[in-house]
């Protein structure tokens, strides 16, 4: 016992008889502050016990005048640190102290004959209701409980206070009523949620076994919640749908103990209308089995990816593992997969067609909303344990852990192209969307998850070359190939994803006038060992491989900026000339990307040229696309005529813009060309048959003049001016070069 509450008892008690019934009393009271040693809740409970001996007392026991120890009970009663309350059977206070008073600005007189959650909590709202309904079932269950509650003082403010309710007994065991004892918390006392508060992030507590969450105000303000309510929904139901399964998975596993401790970033529903994304991590207290009681925690906004670390590993959009994420996950998955024999894993790379054309129609907003709403379907498509990840800005992988077969990451790519086949919904329209999807599985032949990654990209480009939406298994058989082929498709698929390529345009000059008509866009590689590569080196591989789909996309839309500020540096009209492959020209979203670029750079149809070799124009097969893109007033030439065997009546039948003599024919220096007579020929059947001609390789003044002579509508080549890079271009016409 403190010493000085036993020297005051000493004092009144001297060393008078007392009945049996108070010297249990005091040892009781005594036991109770040797525990408490500081400890709060056992010294509420030895006052509460004090309390109880104003009401115990049988009035039979009670001496008519008031005896000193009665005197000093009710000073200890009157001067506690705490709110203490005394209220019969009937919830009726029948003793409200001093301390009370002052908590609740209610004079005794007052608070004596009332029902007390009645008391305490007059209002009618329903946070209010909620207290009242609580504080009644802590006084029925005839044992100490403990609150903690927003409970109304005499300031017109709530308080954050802890209620202690304990049941007071006479002599018989019988229940006679309650002591409540009341105390407001101290928020200095909790340095960890002052620290929190301080940062903005929210803390949070969950009574599980009373299913009634409290949540700061700086919670709150993250989602923008006006309302009071403390039940757990108050959380659950602002969790977005896709978010929502596995939030409460996570709660689920660390409850049970299957997780060391809950943490989970999902995206609540502010009350605006907007999405947050939050990152909440969570504790659970236990009781001596192991049972969680309560699980409390911290929520922080992580919208902005600025104010949270975590996007080192993560998207800061999509919130899914990065590149880098993902990469560590695979390899312990790799790990994992090669100390167990016979187990396997298997990797899939999605890319999403046409995203570039997507986010030029919808805006970036729009084109984010798109990838959002993939990733919600991609993770319907995974079982437990798989991995969905962002590796770039419309691609996506997904770890398989555990096959079944060697079928079952078919199966998988095949769910997600059901699943992502349904019409997509922005604000303004319905939008459909494809994925290319290559697909690998782990092999003893592997030593590197780089090298799985590796091949699943390669398997991706292969299922992009066969058109919009479909999947490509890699085939192990491509390693017969030549080494030196092998590395140089690895390096041009890490060209595409560096930006390594540029592009070079070749003035093409209005023979006539001597001025500038237009630019030809030619690829280059700036290769970071070998410096820059033309494309002869490389662009046969990425035929081959179906990597000139996505690198002619690139050299397109980068022409395309290009030429928009290209257009006003010189007075007269240009037209940007670019080449298109066989492999582009089948494939199917070939159409939808040239809008898109069109649109996205504000270019006219007519302003664009497509050259095309004389075998892909002869292809029976490509009648229709090339209807098409005459259709959009796209203009086509047949590039590099001559060196085929394109007859006379198959050009009547293109019905094409313009032909391109072939470089061979002029190239050497000769005056006139290598063969004038065929160059004169040429010119003057393409002149009957409405077609211009442009010729190759110049690179004297007289061949300039001879073409000239014959009237040959623009030539090209060294005489004017070798390829130069955008700036370049501009250059030559803002000047207005002339020859």
């Amino acid at each position: 016992m403190h010493r000085r509450l036993r020297r005051q008892l000493e004092e009144a008690l001297g060393q008078e008889e007392s009945s049996p019934h108070l010297r249990k009393l005091l040892r009781r009271i005594d036991k109770e502050y040797r525990r408490a040693d500081g400890e709060r809740a056992s010294l509420q409970h030895a006052l509460a016990l004090l309390s109880n001996l104003l009401k115990r007392q049988p009035n039979a026991e009670r001496p008519r005048v008031v005896s000193p120890k009665a005197r000093f009970v009710s000073r200890l009663f009157d001067q506690a640190p705490f709110a203490a309350v005394l209220c019969d059977a009937d919830r009726k206070v029948t003793a409200w102290n001093t301390a009370a008073e002052q908590l609740f600005g209610i004079p005794l007189a007052e608070a004596v004959g009332r029902e007390l959650s009645m008391l305490v909590f007059p209002d009618s709202d329903a946070t209010r209701a909620q207290a009242r309904t609580e504080l009644r079932q802590a006084l029925a269950l005839g044992d100490t409980q403990q609150l903690v509650r927003e409970t109304p003082t005499r300031s017109g403010q709530s308080r954050l206070c802890e209620w202690t309710v304990v049941p007071l007994h006479d002599g018989k065991g019988r229940e006679v009523g309650n002591a409540a004892l009341v105390r407001e918390r101290d928020p200095l006392s909790d340095r960890y949620a002052l620290a929190w508060q301080g940062a903005g992030d929210g803390i949070w507590d969950w009574d599980l076994a009373g299913d009634r969450l409290w949540m700061s105000d700086s919670w709150r303000a993250i989602v923008g919640m006006k309302g009071r309510g403390e039940t757990p929904s108050e959380w659950l139901d602002r969790i977005h749908p896709a978010d929502r399964d596995s939030v409460e998975k996570g709660i689920r596993a660390h409850v049970e103990g299957a997780a060391p401790r809950f943490e989970s970033e999902h995206r609540l529903r502010h009350e605006d209308g907007s999405w947050r994304w939050v990152l909440s991590r969570g504790q659970a207290t236990r009781d001596p089995a192991g049972k969680a009681l309560r699980l409390s925690g911290s929520m922080m906004d992580v919208t902005d990816p600025k104010l949270t670390t975590v996007r080192v590993l993560h998207d800061a959009l999509t919130r899914l593992p990065n590149r880098a994420h993902f990469i560590d996950v695979l390899r312990r998955a790799f790990a994992r997969v090669r100390r167990r024999e016979g187990a396997g894993i298997g990797v899939l790379i999605v890319d999403v067609d046409d995203f570039r054309s997507m986010n030029a129609r919808l805006g970036h907003e729009g084109g984010d909303e798109i990838l959002i709403q993939v990733v919600e379907r991609l993770q319907t498509c995974l079982g437990e344990g798989d991995v969905l990840a962002r590796l770039g800005a419309d691609e996506f992988a997904v770890l398989l852990e555990d096959l079944s077969g060697s079928g079952a990451a078919e199966i998988v790519a095949s769910r997600i192209h059901e699943a992502v086949a349904r019409p997509f919904q922005v604000p303004t329209e319905e939008f459909s969307v494809t994925v290319s999807i290559g697909i690998a599985s782990s092999a003893p032949a592997y030593t590197r998850v780089e090298d799985l990654l590796a091949d699943t990209a390669a398997a991706m480009y292969r299922a992009k070359a066969q058109g919009r939406g479909h999947s490509a298994v890699f085939d192990a058989k491509m390693r017969e190939r030549a080494p030196h082929l092998l590395e140089l498709e690895a390096e041009l698929r890490n060209a595409l994803a560096r930006e390594e390529f540029r592009v070079h345009y070749l003035p093409i000059v209005d023979v006539a006038r001597g001025r500038i008509q237009g630019l030809e866009a030619l690829i280059r590689w700036a290769h970071p060992e070998r410096g820059l590569i033309a494309p002869e080196h490389f662009v046969p591989l990425a035929e081959e491989t179906g990597l000139i789909v996505p690198i002619g996309r690139w050299l397109l839309g980068q022409a395309g900026r290009d030429f928009h500020s290209c257009r006003g540096a010189g007075a007269q009209p240009l037209t940007l000339n670019v080449n298109l492959s066989s492999r582009q020209l089948e494939h199917c979203d070939l159409l939808e990307h040239i809008d898109g670029v069109l649109a996205e750079h504000g270019l006219d149809a007519a302003e664009l040229a497509l050259e095309l070799t004389e075998s892909t124009l002869q292809c029976g097969e490509h009648a229709v696309r090339l209807g098409e893109l005459r259709d959009r007033g796209v203009r086509l030439y047949m590039d590099d005529f001559g060196t085929g065997a394109c007859s006379l009546n198959s050009l009547l039948r293109l019905q094409l813009d313009s032909l391109k003599i072939d470089r061979s024919l002029f190239t050497g220096g000769s005056p006139r060309g290598q063969a004038p007579e065929l160059v004169r020929t040429i010119v003057a059947l393409a002149r009957d048959m409405g077609t211009q001609v442009v010729a190759e390789g110049v690179e004297t003044a007289e061949q300039l003049g001879f073409l000239r002579e014959v009237g040959c509508t623009a030539a090209q080549g060294f005489y004017f001016s070798p390829p130069v890079d955008g700036e370049g271009a501009r250059a030559l016409l803002e000047r207005s070069a002339s020859w």
